[in-house]
């Protein structure tokens, strides 16, 4: 395996000027159009509200309005710490409401006014966005649906297929795949039209002429438009798209031209489908899927959440030049969005246009489903002659791609296991061993699979995994909750990513209690919810932290349980530790949960004598003494305002955080006071509460902690055993504050020659 050096931020900020680049920012310094400055604001008076420091990025818009701060994660914070500094430095003194943090893989979005991360039609926005986007943020808050005509096109859209299934049923089409794909076919010439028309408003040259696009014919009668589809439209598709199998017949099977002559002119009437973003084109297209027999039960296919798709992708860092492979691609889900990934990323070129367009992603799908695959390559600019029909598994690949993303189908048969050196009829053992063989020596995976992959004890199961384990680094196992693949099936799932080429040494696992939508089985979808652990994965990603979500699991202990990879398999269950609820060890047996005052009564956040604090007001330190920020002067919360010496303790997104209070304040509701008198009780809650393991971390219910269950939560606690904890760890917390002193110490000085003997000089000249 290659060792190769850690990129530095320089390799981020390419990343950020080329996608800028891509929205139409203009990042040249030196023009007088340029809406994005590096390191600074665009006037003096501005950039003098910064203080000395220097933004990443700040983006105004076309009335040179500041409008956006980018800030670049720097070694050794995490993106919650940089955004919150960004919020502190640049944002509150300029007057934006749009922060970005970015790591270089991940990127959050947030709205300072509204304290939430960006949602733009209930999906969060992990990625950078255009001016027009901006704006409808900046002034309509964090969570913005699409225009009323978007919105009107989803069910304009789902109730056109409704329609079209129906009179396909009606024509003598077969329910399922025959319907679905001739609607398609149908479906991709209006969509391929409005794209040719878009080119043309661009003052780019057609691609296709205008004999061959929708307006030309969709108006002509019945029996004219069916012979004009037929005997012109289709055979010139055949030769522009029909070039390593057929995605378009060659004419229609719809025999009755007034059925063709009804869903054309619904399609029609529903107007320039480039409007409808790809997720509600893709929506509509999932009810085909919902609602077909042969779909959804023959062969075991159904949709991956776009969302857990989106996370995939970002996760696996793709790359420009790399090659990406969906062994069971479906409609192409992961392919559309690796191309989308790569292309934000990379500079526009010709040359770099032509690699993504045909040597980039690459899919196999076993049904005519894959014809769907290639019409969704075309639409978004891809080079869909990449797209096969075949059993990938009757067709080994070696050493080939360099990253495999895919949701395989569970639970098939297959007659190929011979040819990967295995002997069951399990298909979910062998397509693990066909992607695993796919990749090259330096390849990397993501890949859903069933639960019972992971911990079945069968010799071909354990064989497996034994695989991944020895000959590759199994980097992360996600686990996923039983309603995420909802309506389609509730089998139990997990992400499981490898990089091939090198041994595991340790396996991290995280919980997806919460995906952000809410857990239900209704074929109308799935609500957006506030809870999400998806946030906390992408904050803890490269650092893969142990919180109560998540935790390491070493390689003997994996190699002494068979290899097993279940989450299940390590929670831990000690039967010997004794354990006491939180509530018993507080004054009165009473924990104290904040609350969040009205945000239009001033008097609690300006001019009192009270601090008021917020999950990102804990820091590192141990004590939580007198500030500025966010003070108050109301007293009438009887119960409410904690004493010194309080022990506070974060339960929701930033859960195991802890301080001890200096002096009198008040939390919010996301925080909990615990008056402990016992100074050793204390000190061991201090230190021991973020360091929980997983399964001590959760209430006794197994759900997440809320307001009612912190004080069900077990902690690890015998009196002598505690005092022995507290004086060592008491030994170390002064080492360490000592060690943190002196590194202050340092950067004062660093900063103090840097500002006398360079930004001193400076001042002058500019005097």
């Amino acid at each position: 395996m290659k060792k190769f050096t850690n990129p530095l931020e320089s390799s981020t900020r390419i990343k950020i000027n080329n996608w800028l680049t891509n929205l139409s920012w203009n990042i040249d310094e030196d023009s007088p159009d340029c809406n994005c400055y590096t390191e600074r604001a665009r006037t003096v008076s501005e950039n003098k509200k910064f203080k000395g420091n220097r933004p990443d990025y700040v983006l105004y818009s076309s009335d040179k309005k500041p409008l956006a701060i980018i800030e670049a994660k720097r070694q050794g914070k995490t993106l919650q710490t940089t955004l919150n500094e960004t919020i502190k430095k640049y944002a509150t003194p300029l007057g934006v409401k749009i922060v970005f943090i970015t790591d270089g893989l991940f990127i959050q979005a947030y709205h300072t006014e509204d304290n939430d991360y960006l949602y733009y039609n209930s999906e969060i926005v992990t990625e950078f966005l255009s001016e027009k986007k901006l704006r409808l943020f900046s002034d309509g808050g964090s969570k913005i649906f699409s225009e009323k005509k978007v919105v009107h096109s989803k069910i304009e859209l789902i109730r056109i297929f409704q329609e079209a299934n129906d009179i396909l049923r009606k024509d003598g089409l077969s329910e399922g795949r025959e319907r679905f794909t001739e609607f398609s076919n149908l479906l991709f010439l209006k969509l391929i039209s409005d794209i040719e028309d878009q080119r043309e408003e661009k003052g780019e040259a057609r691609r296709l002429d205008k004999i061959y696009c929708w307006e030309t014919y969709s108006n002509k009668p019945s029996q004219e438009l069916q012979t004009y589809i037929n005997k012109i439209v289709l055979p010139r598709f055949d030769q522009e798209y029909n070039h390593t199998s057929d995605i378009f017949n060659k004419r229609l099977l719809i025999n009755k031209a007034d059925n063709l002559k009804k869903i054309v002119a619904s399609i029609s009437k529903i107007g320039n489908l480039l409007d409808t973003n790809s997720d509600i084109k893709g929506d509509a297209f999932e009810y085909f899927l919902k609602n077909s027999i042969s779909v959804g039960n023959d062969l075991g296919e159904y949709f991956s959440p776009r969302h857990i798709v989106k996370l995939m992708v970002e996760l696996l860092d793709l790359k420009f030049n790399e090659t990406v492979y969906d062994p069971c691609c479906g409609t192409g889900g992961f392919l559309i969005e690796a191309f989308k990934n790569i292309k934000n990323k990379c500079k526009h070129t010709p040359e770099n246009l032509e690699t993504l367009e045909n040597n980039t992603v690459f899919g196999r799908e076993i049904s005519t489903t894959s014809r769907i695959a290639k019409m969704n390559m075309i639409i978004i600019g891809d080079g869909h002659n990449n797209i096969e029909q075949k059993d990938s598994l009757e067709f080994p690949v070696k050493g080939k791609y360099d990253v495999v993303l895919t949701n395989y189908a569970f639970s098939q048969k297959t007659d190929y296991s011979s040819y990967y050196g295995f002997d069951t009829a399990d298909a979910n053992i062998i397509f693990i061993k066909h992607i695993y063989d796919s990749l090259n020596n330096d390849g990397r995976c993501a890949m859903v699979v069933p639960e019972g992959v992971l911990f079945e004890s069968s010799k071909e199961h354990t064989r497996i995994r034994k695989l991944l384990i020895e000959e590759a680094n199994v980097e992360a196992v996600i686990r996923l909750h039983s309603s995420v693949f909802k309506p389609y099936t509730g089998q139990p799932t997990s992400i499981v990513i490898f990089n091939k080429g090198e041994k595991t040494k340790k396996v991290w696992f995280f919980d997806v209690e919460e995906d952000g939508f809410k857990k239900t089985s209704s074929k109308k979808g799935r609500r957006k919810i506030e809870a999400d652990d998806l946030v906390l994965l992408r904050q803890i990603w490269k650092e893969k932290k142990v919180t109560n979500k998540s935790f390491f699991v070493d390689l003997k202990a994996i190699q002494k349980n068979e290899y097993r990879l279940s989450m299940n398999n390590y929670v831990k269950r000690n039967k010997q530790e004794v354990t006491i609820p939180l509530r018993e060890l507080v004054q009165d047996k009473k924990i104290i949960i904040g609350f969040t005052p009205p945000r239009d009564d001033d008097s609690f956040w300006f001019g009192g004598k009270n601090i008021w604090v917020s999950i990102k007001d804990l820091g590192d330190d141990m004590f939580i003494s007198n500030s500025q920020e966010k003070i108050t002067n109301i007293a009438e919360r009887k119960g409410k305002l904690l004493p010194v010496g309080t022990l506070l303790f974060s339960f929701k997104l930033s859960i195991g955080k802890v301080a001890i209070t200096k002096k009198p304040l008040y939390t919010n509701e996301a925080i909990a006071g615990l008056i402990v008198h016992d100074e050793i009780i204390k000190k061991y809650l201090y230190y021991i509460l973020p360091k929980l393991d997983y399964n001590t971390n959760r209430a006794t219910k197994g759900n997440t902690l809320n307001t009612d269950t912190v004080g069900d939560l077990e902690i690890p606690f015998e009196y002598s055993k505690a005092k022995k904890i507290v004086a060592m760890l008491d030994k170390i917390e002064a080492e360490r504050q000592k060690t943190i002193e002196h590194k202050e110490k340092l950067e004062i000085k660093k900063d103090t020659i840097i500002f006398s003997n360079v930004l001193m000089d400076e001042s002058k000249e500019e005097d």
